[in-house]
């Protein structure tokens, strides 16, 4: 993550410059530029190689902990627990909260104070006097805000991604996919098609009689049945398929690892559902690589399949340049309209 190595970057710029300007004890200044350098070298070729990456949650854990462990030994060889340098441990609790969550960055603020004591412990100061007990306890206090609401930020910012992204991509009133992520999530199950040469079918189906309903009951009525045809057309179809309302009255179906003979079969029990109160539909289908080489190409085809099974009366599957059968024969097997 480049936040996470920017953050480590101005964790090395701010101890370069206090051995700058301040200085560090001479038989340490050797140590402590050294291990800088190498610190720095760790994080530079973490970020080239991106060897810690969003999924490995464990990598992205052992990273803030070599940060913890780094900023004590460097406050170990300077001025300990008591100097300002204490504020170091700010950027590993925000990279912990940046990456990991709330709960991790706790653990971690706990750790960060055990670092302290032991630095107080191996200075020979003691952490009953008052002043540095009230310093270890502001220091603290402070993470543990910082690690808390950046954390919250974080899962917030989250959050509101996931709803945009669902907003873009769903239809509205079915929750189905629309086109926009439906010709999205379609390619590369195309491309693995086109690789493997396997079949896929496209499905293209239309209600014959939401006009009718919106005319006599309304569109509240009209909107209600789209979302019953929708509900069904999920029964109906696999986790794997790809469904979608494509605008108004029309679905999409992709249907991987599926030839015409088997999107019919899953049609005809589409059409045989015993409910009602959703209109007869006429459907188009058409099969890779038998109708066309490309969705695009496969999308015609069913489309203008649909519209010939709705010319013939609806309520009925028509396969691509295959001779049609009327409703409850073989490609059509109706439902009482």
């Amino acid at each position: 993550m480049a936040g996470l190595h920017q953050i480590e970057w101005l964790l090395v710029t701010l101890i370069i410059l206090y051995l700058v300007i301040i200085g560090a004890p001479d038989e340490r200044s050797l140590g402590l530029l050294l291990t800088t350098v190498a610190y720095f070298g760790f994080s530079l070729v973490a970020s080239r190689l991106h060897f810690f990456g969003d999924r490995q949650r464990w990598l992205l854990a052992i990273h803030t902990w070599v940060m913890i462990g780094f900023i004590t030994w460097f406050l170990h060889n300077t001025e300990g627990a008591s100097g300002p340098l204490t504020s170091l441990y700010l950027l590993a609790v925000v990279t912990s909260a940046l990456t990991l969550g709330v709960l991790a960055t706790m653990l971690q603020v706990v750790a960060i104070g055990a670092c302290i004591l032991l630095l107080f412990q191996l200075s020979g100061d003691s952490i009953s006097a008052p002043e540095h007990l009230s310093l270890m306890s502001i220091n603290l206090i402070a993470f543990l805000i910082v690690g808390y609401l950046t954390s919250a930020l974080v899962n917030g910012i989250e959050v509101s991604n996931r709803m945009l992204i669902e907003m873009a991509s769903q239809d509205p009133l079915t929750g189905l996919f629309n086109r926009r992520a439906f010709n999205d999530l379609v390619k590369p199950i195309e491309a693995m098609a086109r690789r493997s040469r396997r079949p896929y079918s496209v499905v293209v189906i239309d209600m014959d009689g939401l006009k009718a309903i919106n005319d006599a009951q309304g569109h509240v009525e009209g909107d209600r049945v789209i979302q019953l045809l929708a509900d069904e057309l999920k029964a109906h179809t696999r986790s794997s398929d790809l469904l979608a309302r494509h605008g108004g009255d029309e679905f999409l179906i992709m249907l991987p690892d599926t030839d015409a003979d088997g999107a019919t079969r899953m049609l005809r029990r589409l059409l045989a559902a015993p409910d009602h109160e959703i209109p007869a539909i006429s459907i188009g289908v058409a099969c890779y690589p038998e109708h066309g080489e490309s969705f695009d190409a496969l999308f015609e085809q069913a489309d203008q399949a649909m519209y010939i099974s709705k010319g013939l009366g609806g309520n009925r599957v028509h396969v691509a340049d295959r001779p049609d059968a009327p409703s409850g024969m073989a490609q059509g097997k109706g439902r009482t309209p």
